[in-house]
């Protein structure tokens, strides 16, 4: 069995922790230049609603990967 879509998929979590590093660092810059907190507010919405939604059909992509015929039989 191949190790290939669990690489792919900690690969994606990878570049969505750097992603959140780098955001992480201009954040405190962002939030004194807003005048209200709702466009922050939203921004953080839109980036966990990311984050869950790989995390979700990421996973069902994962899971579905291996029913596929290659990794079924191991041959190609």
């Amino acid at each position: 069995m191949s190790a290939l879509p669990v690489v792919a998929y900690l690969g994606g979590i990878a570049v969505f922790g750097f992603v959140y590093w780098l955001l992480d660092g201009i954040r405190p810059y962002f939030m004194e230049l807003s005048v209200t907190g709702n466009t922050y507010l939203f921004l953080c919405m839109v980036w966990g609603g990311s984050v869950l939604v790989y995390l979700l059909f990421g996973g069902i992509w994962m899971i579905r990967k291996y029913n596929e015929r290659q990794y079924m039989d191991g041959g190609f």
